[in-house]
Formats: structure tokens, C-alpha cells, sequence
């Protein structure tokens, strides 16, 4: 199997061809995303930004729709929910049709359009990615989110879990460079420590959301995987 990373979606400029896309955001809105659908919402609409997501929020009903995200890892203002996964619980989110933008993960997955499928993919549910990956077996692509356009520890840590995944499920995978970078990083899963110092840990950390880290920093909690699909993600 032919697995690519890109460490930002910049990097792909638009060459993703028919490959399958996993898009990761670790800290937080693919992991955020996983645990809205694994507690029952409905879908997820990811846009790019705050008019948009309000416009889409109206049409579609306020009355079965959450408005989510964040800028610079802080709520937005009037959204019912921010990019926390402790705030998605089941008694908040079931049923609901969440419509989401982020700072980096949204734009990503919007990106990520072109491919022949698009995965949500975290640590939370890397294993469960590695697997879906062998059972499509065709050429992949693991995009990471990034931060504000560069590159972002804890988005290569998880692509190396997703890889090595893949190798313990019997399937040989060659790659480019930051494949091989990515496995390097990756040799042993990512703790709370390791994720705290990263970028977007220590921004997390200085707002207050330590648990956050921890949570997202579980690595193979959940047996799903979010696709996207015709603007929409579900499980």
C-alpha cells in the first residue's frame, strides 16, 4: 500500500488524484468530531467560516442544529458549543446536526474533498482508520491539519500511530519521506506529557483545557471512523 503524509494541506496543493484522504486534527476537531458521532449526532457539517456556518445554520433549522468551533482554540461567540470533545456529550448532541468550523481541521477536511473517500482520523480511533485503510487497499493520504499552516507534532505523531497500524494489520506500506519521518516519531504511543508541549497543547493548556490533551491523547478509545461524505460526516 502506497501511504503518503502531508504535514499540511498546503503541501498537497491540490494533487490528492483518487487516493483516500485521512484528515487529522488531534488537539482537537477530528478527535472532537469522533466523539460527537460516537454520542449520537446526527452529522456534521464542516464550513470554513462564521457567516457561513450561521447562513447554514438557518437554513437548515435552528431547532436540530448546534453551531460548533472555535478561533485561536477559544469558543466562538453566540455558538452553542465550542472544540472541546467534553462538551459533546450524548445528552447535548444526540440527534442533532452539528455544523462546525475550526481554526485548522475544517478548512483541512474541505480540502480533502477531491479524494476518492475522506476519513476523520485522531488518536482515538487510529487503529480503527488503519483497518478501514486495509479494507479499501488503495493509495492513501494522511493530511495533517496542521496549525495555522505549519506543522504540528501531535498531526504527525498520529499519521505514525495510523502507519504503524497499518503495518501490525499485515499490510506492507511504503511512502514518502514524511512517512518515514512519521514513523520514526511515532515508535511509542503519544502521552499527555508528550502533547502538552506541543503548540497546540501548550495554547490548550494555557486557556484552561488540560483535559482536553488527556482526552484527545487516548490513543484506539473508539472502533469508529467519520467519513465525509456529500458535505456531511458520519459514522
Amino acid at each position: 500500500m502506497r501511504l503518503d503524509v502531508a504535514f499540511t494541506p498546503a503541501e498537497v496543493k491540490g494533487a490528492i488524484g483518487r487516493r483516500v484522504v485521512v484528515v487529522i486534527d488531534v488537539l482537537r476537531a477530528t478527535s472532537t468530531m469522533v466523539e460527537a458521532l460516537v454520542n449520537g449526532a446526527r452529522s456534521i457539517l464542516p464550513v470554513a467560516g462564521v457567516d457561513e456556518a450561521v447562513r447554514k445554520a438557518d437554513e437548515l433549522g435552528r431547532e436540530t442544529v448546534l453551531l460548533c468551533g472555535e478561533r485561536d482554540a477559544v469558543p466562538i461567540r453566540g455558538f452553542q458549543l465550542g472544540n472541546s470533545p467534553l462538551e459533546f456529550t450524548r445528552e447535548v448532541v444526540v440527534g442533532k446536526i452539528l455544523v462546525m468550523t475550526t481554526t485548522n481541521g475544517t478548512s483541512a477536511l474541505l480540502a480533502a474533498t477531491a479524494g476518492s473517500s475522506c476519513l476523520a482520523g485522531s488518536l482515538l480511533n487510529a487503529r480503527a482508520v488503519a483497518r478501514r485503510l486495509v479494507e479499501l487497499d488503495g493509495d492513501a493520504l494522511l493530511m495533517c491539519s496542521g496549525r495555522e499552516g505549519r506543522f504540528a507534532l501531535e498531526d504527525a505523531l498520529c499519521a505514525g500511530r495510523i502507519a504503524r497500524h497499518v503495518r501490525e494489520l499485515g499490510k506492507s506500506v511504503s511512502g514518502n519521506d514524511a512517512l518515514r519521518a512519521t514513523l520514526r516519531l511515532s515508535r511509542s504511543p503519544p502521552s499527555l506529557e508528550t502533547l502538552v508541549r506541543t503548540a497546540a497543547g501548550r495554547r490548550l493548556d494555557e486557556i484552561g483545557r488540560r483535559d482536553d490533551i488527556a482526552f484527545c491523547a487516548q490513543e484506539n478509545r473508539y472502533d469508529a471512523v467519520p467519513v465525509l461524505d456529500e458535505h456531511r460526516i458520519r459514522l
